[in-house]
């Protein structure tokens, strides 16, 4: 192996990846800090935290497309600053609203809406980035690195917020958040700027940019499969995650410090996953490793519901569960994306990642009320288990197909791009 063999022999990727700590460190924590502030402070019921879920992920289907146009068109690095630098300012807001004390899970809701549309050009221009930063053999490599910060940030950030809430309440806990995607915001100054080739001739309109991505994107077979598994995998896991803490708190009656320490687990798993990522590929191929890790993740996301009381012991084995669950869903994903950044045109790229996200996250906001709705009317453990069944009903029914159309590796102009 060559030294530049090694993704961390690129020094603009080694300065993105530091960025990209304090960013997931600050996400992982946010996450469960919001959850836990409208189930623990504000009493919220579960289709309130359906509600909240799904105002997070209702930005995805206003902005993402147009977005993405943005990612082909402005400069890459001032838009991941712009955005993380507006999470500052929001999350600032709602620590002065708690001190004001008119929070309300409408108010909070709110806020997480606004949170929400800074992601979506965030993780557009984003996951748009990383082909710039290293060569096109390493693609895969790079997303499991950076996928492994987010299972590291995801392992320590439901502990540490379910701390903070406890020890410094809820403007502390926002505090950190600030700080932390302050300092990333800071780090990504660091990068090389990215800007996409302007295209020859006139610029098409907006439109016609977006019409171009959604064109791209479902007139290519290993596209729009991707499309399709991708959206109902977030159909099912965007329906049940939000009722996982619920059937934690509610129906086991744990406390917000053991949540955060069984959620931290399957930070972990997902940490592990995404080192194995590349390895998964290169031995099962991509297709597989998706169709896989979805089996995996759904298998013990389904084992969450065997548990019944709130012993050591049982803790235990939530969080044995969750880390395979962790594990199974971060292979799956870093493969989706490795492969969808492979087999797109690079002036594409941004417009196809926000394609490709305006369904797949799109259909989030309308699964997470149905779970709320459900696990309300029923259970949630109910939701979990029926979201998991249908899961694996979907992946056994359409591996041979998908593995098929993915079991295909990057055409060789796209692999040589970057050196």
């Amino acid at each position: 192996m060559t030294t530049r063999d090694s993704i961390f022999h690129y020094p603009a990727f080694v300065r993105f990846c530091m960025g990209d700590i304090a960013t997931q460190l600050g996400t992982a924590i946010v996450i469960i800090v919001i959850p836990l502030i409208a189930i623990t402070f504000l009493d919220a019921t579960p289709f309130e935290i359906g509600l909240l879920a799904a105002s997070e992920r209702l930005p995805f289907i206003i902005f993402s497309l147009i977005a993405g146009v943005s990612a082909d068109k402005w400069e890459r690095r001032s838009i991941l600053f712009c955005a993380n630098f507006l999470r500052v300012v929001l999350l600032l807001i709602i620590m002065f609203i708690v001190w004001t004390g008119a929070l309300s899970v409408m108010t909070l809701a709110a806020m997480v809406f606004i949170v929400g549309a800074a992601n979506v050009y965030f993780e557009v221009a984003y996951w748009t980035y990383i082909p710039a930063l290293v060569p096109g053999r390493l693609i895969a490599k790079g997303n499991g690195a950076l996928a492994a910060i987010a299972g590291a940030a995801e392992l320590v950030g439901p502990a540490v917020g379910g701390m903070l809430l406890k020890i410094a309440g809820i403007p502390g806990a926002l505090l950190l958040n600030s700080l932390l995607f302050l300092m990333g915001s800071s780090m990504i100054l660091t990068v090389p700027k990215n800007k996409p080739a302007p295209p020859e001739g006139a610029r098409p309109s907006s439109l016609s940019q977006i019409k171009l991505g959604i064109h791209t994107l479902f007139h290519s077979p290993p596209l729009r499969r991707l499309v399709i598994i991708g959206a109902v995998w977030n159909i099912f896991a965007c329906a049940a995650t939000p009722q996982i803490m619920v059937y934690l708190t509610r129906t086991l009656g744990l406390a917000t410090t053991q949540v955060g320490l069984i959620l931290g687990l399957q930070g972990l798993g997902g940490l592990i996953g995404a080192l194995c990522a590349g390895k998964a590929s290169e031995r099962l191929g991509h297709g597989r490793s998706i169709m896989v890790g979805g089996v995996i993740y759904s298998l013990f996301t389904l084992a969450i519901c065997t548990v019944t009381q709130a012993a050591s012991q049982d803790q235990l084995l939530l969080g044995v569960f969750l880390f395979c669950a962790g594990w199974g869903s971060s292979i799956g994903v870093v493969n989706i994306i490795s492969l969808r950044q492979l087999v797109s045109p690079e002036y594409l790229l941004g417009r196809i990642n926000a394609s490709f996200r305006f369904i797949t996250w799109g259909i989030m906001p309308p699964a997470a009320l149905l779970g709320g709705a459900l696990s309300q009317l029923i259970n949630s453990r109910f939701v979990i288990v029926s979201a998991c069944l249908l899961g694996l009903a979907f992946i056994l029914c359409s591996y041979r197909k998908s593995t098929a159309i993915l079991g295909i590796d990057a055409p060789p102009e796209r692999l040589s791009e970057n050196g």
